[in-house]
């Protein structure tokens, strides 16, 4: 039996760019717009008697698809959707049931892929049809904390192809994991920071206590070729990466003038955001979540009134890569997976 709200999203990595794998990994994701993104050719030659366009000379000449996958962050099972969003990665164990996770900007070429299963119910039929998109890429993604809310996560995708004909992957969860919630983040801005290793946090730097929200997002600068005669229209290689850009935006209460003068004079500011899961994996130690630029800088908004409310200011921020740190970005998970 199905009823509509059975819809389902597994993923896992491809050993060979396009070639499908059984999808083993799922996720309780809150909506997706996974579609077809397909190029027609229209002929336009003139024929007495026919006004309208003529079907027979309609023809497919890009093959592809594209979409989103937003969801609220677990504290398990996220290493592998990691891993596909930022190439190189890493578990190490730090002590009993803890492991460490660390993710970093790939430096080569090609990003992974993956393949992307969704499974739609059909009204009425007890049925789960499913939807299977080959050589997926991550084009970008952006983690975000609102106020008052948990750690979300969308992610967007790129594909060589949809196939029909793939049979449905019956879904599994990891067990035991919860959310990264509102109440248990903290955010560092500014100071001396150390960025994580595989089996240490990053530590030091300023605490804040005046950010109401705050997000993160790295477009991936895909590029747009590989459509190659001889690949029936579909890509024939996976996306190279380019320069990638990595942005966000705090809203930050004003009570002070440091963030003024961080945009005016284009500090350099380390970023350091950790979030924290409720039930210890180990004694003392909480899931967690954390995620480090080693170099920002401010680009935001003069603080204006707010009709006697309390004045807040909303400020961009852009990462860069200041050449001491190792990398421009690191993500680093505490979790009780023993692998990725």
């Amino acid at each position: 039996m199905t009823i509509q709200a059975d819809c389902s999203i597994g993923f896992k990595k491809e050993t060979a760019y396009g070639t499908a794998v059984t999808v083993d990994r799922f996720l309780e994701f809150t909506s997706e717009s996974l579609d077809y993104e397909r190029e027609y050719y229209q002929g336009e030659g003139l024929r007495p008697g026919s006004r309208l366009a003529r079907s027979a000379r309609r023809v497919l000449a890009k093959d592809g698809a594209a979409g989103d996958i937003e969801l609220e962050v677990p504290t398990r099972g996220l290493g592998t959707l990691l891993e596909l969003l930022t190439g190189t990665a890493s578990s190490t164990i730090v002590s009993g049931a803890l492991y460490q996770q660390l993710f970093t900007l790939q430096k080569s070429d090609y990003l992974p892929s993956a393949t992307i299963q969704k499974g739609i119910p059909r009204l009425g039929a007890d049925t789960v049809d499913a939807y299977t998109f080959k050589g997926a890429q991550n084009t970008s993604f952006e983690l975000s904390m609102a106020n008052a809310e948990v750690l979300k996560l969308k992610t967007s995708w790129t594909a060589r192809e949809v196939d029909t004909s793939i049979v449905y992957a019956t879904p599994s969860y990891p067990s035991g994991f919860e959310l990264f919630s509102f109440a248990s983040a903290a955010l560092v801005i500014g100071g001396s920071v150390t960025v994580p290793t595989a089996t240490t946090l990053a530590t030091g730097g300023t605490e804040v206590a005046n950010v109401r929200d705050f997000s993160i997002s790295v477009d991936q600068g895909l590029d747009d070729n590989g459509w190659n005669l001889g690949g029936a229209g579909k890509r024939s290689r996976r996306g190279a990466v380019g320069q990638a850009a990595v942005t966000g935006k705090v809203t930050a209460e004003y009570d002070s003038t440091t963030f003024r003068d961080a945009v005016r004079d284009q500090t350099p500011l380390a970023l350091v955001a950790t979030f924290l899961g409720a039930t210890d994996i180990s004694s003392g130690n909480k899931p967690t979540l954390q995620v480090v630029v080693p170099d920002i800088r401010f680009e935001g908004e003069l603080p204006k009134s707010n009709g006697g409310d309390v004045i807040t200011q909303s400020i961009d921020f852009t990462g860069f890569d200041g050449l001491v740190a190792a990398h421009a970005l690191y993500i680093a998970t505490r979790t009780a997976d023993t692998a990725l």
